[in-house]
């Protein structure tokens, strides 16, 4: 390549034009010198005019004619005279324009002051008062307008002198900067001259070296297209949608599995934004924050989270998203990867379906063999031989045990997909470890193992009690079955700093050694297996424990050698005992069942109020014996709950007439009295129940329970589908002397808890017709909804399913989990009252 280089003769030429600029520059002149000129005339014709009316007053005062005026109007016009000559001239400084501003004020007063003087001198004239216009009027000549004018030219003279000698200071300053700019304008060109040539030398190295990294970029980019080749075909083969979005969160690319997934194409995409697109308008708020947060998160970090997805047809798919940000410089942008998950949930259907098949199916009938079994060995036949005695209990054994395995897997199972609910109370350690104890104590006596109890202070918890005992009984069933005869396992329970709350298994067994650590909690891990298939096991019960463990926010951790036994250990956090208060009482629906309460203390009333209304009875009050009357005359109530102390008449002599009343005579009367029923010298058929002060709510409800049944033997409903569960059932609970009503169905259930109102129900919930929550919500409507509830179902019960599963007293049991010795703890305790009296009677009976 040649290079021109700079000739003399160009460098002259630049230099004569560069100083042929800068004679311009010093000849020229700085401002137009018209609006100078423009200036200097209208402050000269300010000036001519004030003087004129200055004349003009000396003229009418002498008598002659004026001239120009002397009248307001004239005035007027000198100031606006004055005020058009404030738009300065450009050149002016700001300091400059601030005199010329003080100026044409101190023009503008002597103006106004003219005025006022001309205007008191004419007016003392009109009154005849001639020296004092005089005064004026020499006033106004020795402070004339005009002579203000004249400062004001000679003051703008000034400040344009000075503003011109400062002008020639910075022309001439210029002018220097000018030829110094030349001079180095001049070596610049030289220079550049004499570089020109090493410039040519530069270039063909230059040329040289570009041809070189021309070859090399082609190579380059021969590779850069087989690469891009490869990833266009990786994404077009990529079964997940994968689409690329901007900071704003709008689409800026996608493949065509994408396409495929929303049924878009791709022109029709870009550009949109990928939240309005993909996600239903359905979509609760929360969850379009959710994934609307995985936009701010930084580079380097993914979001996964699972969400419905909108196809362009309208259809909604299940989604699995993972959007991360792509690293590097510019603008943000994001890759978004969409896959279409419905298959999985499909399996995950079917598998909750089957976990819901072995939980009712399975656990049921082998519920069912369990008690059967069990009255077998308790002899509701008569007395077994010996053998066949063993081949029962052996057959009983191993049911439950098959049904312990069964409720393991699906506890894991509902571990593993998160949806174990934990039951959150209170908890005292020493109860926990006591419950243990008492349900293991057989399996330690039959190995003779003893179990000790370490518990310091009164530590307290928050959790789910059932399962802290499964966790602990896990551990201490461990402990005893791995240790030898006459040996002692023991659990402590310390309070730790940092507010956390240890409990501790230690046995005397044969230890663990470090390599049976690592696999100890894994599922169907057994450690050594011909010594642990001897003592049984399903090897799920550590991994149950810390899945349990680690939902309380703690964790499962041993200490063990060789030789010398365990110690498992796990922390909760302590919890501080809450201050008992008052409880609160939750209004219940209004029920058929009505209650005239009649006393005259307020205090008492309204306790019997929330007391009785919280059990879902209607509540009638009366504060005296005649309201009283008037509300049974009005409407007969279902029972009567009497203060002996009424301000109107005797309580005692009034409930007397009504039993002598036909139409009152079955009515139940509860009387409340601070004295005993002998104390007041009242019979006691006379009363279903007589009660002394302080009340006792639990015998006061108990009391009107029984007092508005029908009179007789404790009926029992049990409600299932499974014949084989309803006898056993049925079995066990006439084996207490109760009448047993048995339903197969939803809708005879409800038919016969209407046709004769049971003490008790026992109830199902998968049930055909009507489930078990249909038949609750039916019952709830009318007198049912205080009838006393056990629900002993296969399945796994929510906190909501166990809310909609209440009626009066409830229990909730689940077959494979409780024994028929809860089952008739609990119906013992729901049908208290009524066993009692049976029993009482039985013993009377026996007596005589």
């Amino acid at each position: 390549m040649k290079v021109s280089r700079l000739s003399k003769r160009s460098v002259v030429l630049a230099a004569g034009a560069l100083l042929l600029l800068c004679g311009l520059f010093v000849v020229g002149r700085p401002w137009a010198v018209s609006e100078n000129d423009r200036y200097r005339t209208g402050l000269r014709q300010l000036r001519v005019a004030s003087a004129e009316l200055e004349l003009d007053v000396l003229r009418a005062r002498q008598g002659l004619p004026e001239v120009h005026g002397t009248a307001a109007a004239d005035f007027a016009a000198l100031r606006a005279r004055a005020e058009a000559l404030r738009t300065f001239p450009s050149f002016l400084s700001d300091e400059d324009r601030r005199v010329m501003g003080a100026s044409l004020d101190s023009y503008e007063r002597a103006l106004r002051e003219s005025e006022s003087l001309l205007a008191r001198s004419r007016d003392a004239d009109a009154r005849g008062q001639k020296r004092e216009a005089d005064v004026a009027l020499q006033a106004l000549l020795e402070r004339t307008a005009s002579a203000d004018a004249e400062r004001l030219i000679n003051t703008y003279l000034q400040l344009y002198e000075r503003t011109q000698s400062r002008n020639e200071r910075s022309r001439i300053a210029f002018f220097a900067v000018s030829l110094l700019l030349g001079a180095y304008v001049l070596v610049v060109l030289v220079r550049l001259s004499r570089a020109s040539s090493e410039l040519g030398v530069l270039n063909e190295d230059l040329e040289r070296r570009v041809e070189e990294r021309t070859a090399a970029l082609s190579t380059a980019n021969e590779g850069l297209r087989s690469s891009e080749t490869r990833k266009a075909a990786i994404l077009e083969a990529a079964p997940d949608g994968i689409l690329l979005l901007d900071g704003k969160g709008h689409l800026l690319e996608l493949n065509p599995a994408a396409e495929r997934t929303f049924r878009l194409a791709s022109a029709q995409a870009v550009g949109r934004d990928f939240l309005a697109l993909a996600l239903p308008a359905s979509l609760p708020a929360g969850e379009r924050e959710r994934v609307a947060a995985a936009l701010d998160a930084p580079a380097g970090r993914a979001t996964r989270l699972e969400s419905p997805c909108l196809r362009a047809d309208g259809g909604v798919f299940p989604a699995e998203l993972t959007i991360a940000r792509v690293p590097g410089d510019g603008p943000p942008r994001f890759t978004a990867f969409v896959r279409d998950i419905t298959e999985r949930k499909e399996v995950e259907r079917m598998k909750n379906e089957f976990i819901s098949t072995v939980s009712h199916e399975l656990r049921t009938p082998l519920t069912s063999i369990r008690g059967s079994l069990g009255l077998l060995e308790g002899g509701i036949v008569g007395d077994l031989p010996a053998p066949a005695l063993d081949m029962v209990r052996i057959a009983r054994t191993n049911t439950e045990r098959l049904i312990r395995l069964i409720n393991d897997i699906l506890d894991l199972e509902k571990m593993e997909a998160g949806k174990l609910e934990l039951k959150l109370a209170l908890l005292e350690g020493a109860e926990l470890v006591e419950a243990t104890l008492a349900g293991v104590k057989g399996m330690a006596d039959a190995a003779g193992v003893s179990l000790r109890s370490d518990v310091e202070g009164l530590p307290q918890v928050k959790g789910d009690r059932d399962r802290l005992i499964q966790v602990l009984t896990n551990l201490v069933s461990n402990a005893v079955k791995f240790s030898p005869r006459d040996a002692a396992v023991t659990v402590r329970v310390r309070e730790e700093a940092g507010g956390r709350v240890r409990f501790s298994v230690v046995d005397q067994g044969p230890g663990i050694t470090p390599e049976q650590r690592g696999r100890l909690f894994g599922r169907f891990q057994q450690l050594d297996g011909s010594d642990t298939r001897s003592k049984g096991g399903t090897g799920l019960g550590l991994a149950i424990s810390q899945a349990i463990v680690d939902q309380h926010g703690g964790r499962i951790d041993v200490e063990s050698e060789p030789g010398q036994g365990s110690t498992f250990t796990f922390t909760l956090e302590a919890a501080k005992p809450v201050a008992s208060g008052v409880p609160t009482t939750v209004p219940r629906d209004e029920s058929r069942y009505n209650v005239l309460v009649a006393t005259a203390d307020g205090e008492l009333s309204t306790l019997l109020r929330g007391l009785l209304s919280a059990e879902g009875y209607r509540v009638v009050r009366a504060a005296s014996l005649a309201e009283a009357v008037k509300a049974i005359e009005e409407s007969m109530p279902d029972a009567l709950v009497v203060d002996t102390q009424m301000p109107d008449g005797q309580a005692l002599d009034w409930v007397r007439g009504l039993r002598e009343q036909p139409r009152t005579r079955e009515l139940p009367v509860l009387a409340l009295s601070g004295r005993s029923a002998e104390g007041e010298g009242v019979g006691m058929p006379l009363w279903v129940d007589w009660m002394t002060k302080p009340l006792e709510e639990t015998r006061l409800l108990k009391a009107l329970r029984y007092a508005m049944r029908t009179p007789g033997q404790a009926r029992v409903l049990v409600v299932d589908d499974d014949a084989a569960t309803r006898r056993v059932l049925c079995a066990q609970l006439e084996r207490l002397g109760v009448q047993v009503f048995e339903a197969a169905d939803g809708e005879s259930a409800v038919a016969l808890a209407r046709e004769t109102t049971p003490d008790l129900i026992v109830l199902d919930v998968g049930l055909p017709r009507l489930d078990g929550f249909e038949v609750v919500d039916i019952l709830r409507q009318g007198k049912g909804r205080a009838t006393p509830l056990i629900v002993f179902t296969g399945r796994e019960l929510s906190r909501t399913d166990e809310r909609q599963l209440t009626l009066g007293i409830t229990r909730h049991l689940t077959k494979a989990r409780s024994s028929e010795d809860e089952l008739v703890t609990s119906v013992r305790e729901l049908l208290n009252g009524l066993l009692a009296r049976r029993e009482a009677a039985a013993a009377e009976r026996k007596a005589l």
